[in-house]
């Protein structure tokens, strides 16, 4: 596990602004919000914002499964799977992308 760097606190807010206190993938306002990195931390991602998106608690707990245990085990049993695990990483980040920009202009 890797550990969160000591102004973690700080950075999860400044995402959280950054996205309207707003989950990303429901648009829920008002719940319990988390940090989540979009290329988790074991594969190779990063604290930095670009890598950072904000989710309700749900949102999260429902990610997480698919993003961390399944495809990792998958991964392991199978290392192509590890390159379409990024590339599923990289789509998600760009419809994600593409959500906020659309939210904006239209």
């Amino acid at each position: 596990m890797h550990p969160y760097p000591e102004n973690w606190d700080e950075i999860r807010k400044r995402i959280y602004r950054r996205d309207g206190w707003q989950c990303q993938k429901c648009g829920a306002t008002n719940v319990q919000l988390h940090a989540h990195h979009i290329i988790p931390l074991s594969q190779g991602g990063s604290n930095e914002p670009d890598n950072l998106i904000t989710l309700c608690k749900n949102c999260h707990a429902e990610l997480h499964p698919l993003t961390t245990i399944w495809w990792d085990r998958l991964a392991e049993k199978h290392p192509t799977m590890n390159l379409i695990f990024r590339i599923a990483q990289i789509l998600f980040f760009l419809f994600i992308l593409w959500m906020i920009i659309r939210s904006v202009l239209f």
